[in-house]
């Protein structure tokens, strides 16, 4: 018996010892240090389709176990618009012991402006046709592009087959969550198929308040159903003032020789962006 306690406490020591052994190693070979990001500068400028080289400017990583390691760190996210233009980056880099440091910087968008609608024709239709908005309204944004897939359009007051002018609320945001707004006349019209057709070079401009519009520099040709030259005939009418803010239309008209009329609508947009 006596030598049965003998063997279990010497094997005992040896298993303590092995154990001790280890877990010493294990404690002088632990990296206890985490990475250290370095930020030059906690806001820098960067263009609208910011590189990886511009976004890792100015940024660096250290380890006290691994040494310079700078080429681990990764852009971890980029913010939406935190104020006009400007995004948090946030940055992220592990060493070799799967240490995770963070850290974050501003970046401003040079030359960022916010997303703009256009038109592809006038927002006059025939009480014969089904009005398609969103095929005519568009938006193009200066990070995102073409962004006319997300426009939301809402009407209140349109009643289909029914002439009259109607409103409608359109809006659409782009990835930083810029969002922008526009209410519109829609005009509803009983046009016969034969009536003169008026082009224009656009249908919605932007204009700072203040700046000069002259309609006839957006007429681009008219002509009746014939296909007779009826450009010179065009003329216009609009209460538009450029020194106020708000949505104008501007109506062009043209009268065939058989009187009849057609009709196109140049919205004009002011806006006070100083």
């Amino acid at each position: 018996m006596r030598i049965l306690r003998i063997c279990t406490c010497a094997a005992f020591a040896v298993i303590l010892a092995v154990f001790l052994f280890f877990y010493i190693r294990e404690e002088r070979n632990t990296d206890a240090t985490w990475p250290v990001i370095t930020i030059e500068e906690q806001l820098i400028d960067v263009s609208l389709r910011p590189t990886g080289e511009e976004l890792m400017k100015g940024i660096t990583a250290y380890d006290g176990k691994d040494g310079d390691i700078t080429e681990k760190l990764v852009v971890e996210s980029i913010s939406r618009f935190t104020e006009p233009g400007i995004s948090t980056v946030t940055y992220a880099v592990c060493d070799s012991d799967q240490h995770v440091s963070v850290a974050a910087r501003k970046i401003r968008y040079i030359g960022y402006t916010s997303p703009q609608f256009y038109m592809n024709r006038s927002l006059v239709f025939s009480v014969a046709e089904l009005p398609d908005i969103g095929s005519v309204l568009g938006a193009k944004d200066s990070i995102d592009g073409d962004i006319s897939d997300r426009i939301i359009i809402t009407a209140s007051d349109y009643a289909s087959n029914t002439i009259g002018v109607f409103s409608i609320s359109a809006q659409v945001s782009n990835s930083k969550g810029d969002t922008i707004y526009l209410d519109l006349p829609v005009y509803i019209e009983d046009i016969s198929a034969a009536a003169p057709k008026i082009t224009l070079s656009e249908y919605l401009v932007c204009l700072e308040a203040g700046e000069a519009f002259d309609p006839a520099a957006y007429l681009d040709s008219a002509a009746a159903g014939d296909g007779t030259e009826l450009t010179a005939a065009v003329w216009t009418e609009s209460s538009l003032d450029s020194n106020t803010e708000g949505v104008y239309s501007v109506h062009y008209y043209v009268t065939d020789s058989a009187g009849r009329q057609g009709h196109t609508v140049l919205t004009v947009l002011i806006e006070n962006t100083k």
